[in-house]
């Protein structure tokens, strides 16, 4: 399981009342009824069963008993494929990420990054573009999103001028 504070984008030690205003604002938010039957509203059903268990791990006392007995599995994963990404080890980060089950934000980030480094925009502009709807209050995220957007439509721009100004070319040469 995700870590539960940071599904419902809360800190360890929360109060009650913190908890519950958090878990309302993500049902609200992810309720599968908001969204239209689809792929977009199984991922719906997905984060909400998430939220659901993360709520419910937290009122139970169960995810006070992760924090005290150290990193979850996946933060060891994250951690993991972090270090494997600033030792330039691209691939190996890819497939350890590939290897972990849970696809939170940070995943999604992460992923991107990697995807980025590795020279593939595209689908690095989608991960992070999933982490940023995932956590939209996380600044890191927005600003990677932006930027490999920003990549994106720099390499793009190139190739519709030239199309364009071929088209051009061509009329004036008749």
């Amino acid at each position: 399981m995700a870590d539960p504070f940071e599904t419902l984008g809360l800190k360890p030690g929360a109060t009650e009342d913190e908890v519950r205003q958090a878990y309302r604002q993500m049902a609200r938010r992810w309720h599968p009824d908001r969204f239209a039957n689809g792929p977009e509203r199984m991922w719906a059903e997905q984060k909400m069963a998430e939220i659901n268990e993360a709520h419910r791990a937290i009122v139970s006392g169960e995810a006070g008993r992760m924090y005290a007995s150290g990193l979850s599995g996946e933060r060891e994963q994250i951690a993991d494929a972090r270090r494997l990404m600033e030792m330039g080890q691209l691939s190996a980060a890819r497939q350890a990420l590939m290897r972990m089950e849970q696809r939170s934000a940070e995943w999604n980030y992460l992923f991107g990054a990697v995807l980025l480094r590795l020279g593939e925009i595209e689908k690095a502009v989608l991960y992070f573009g999933i982490a940023t709807r995932q956590r939209p209050e996380n600044a890191q995220y927005r600003a990677a999103f932006a930027s490999a957007e920003a990549i994106r439509d720099k390499n793009r721009a190139p190739s519709l001028y030239k199309r364009l100004f071929a088209g051009q070319k061509k009329a004036a040469v008749r």
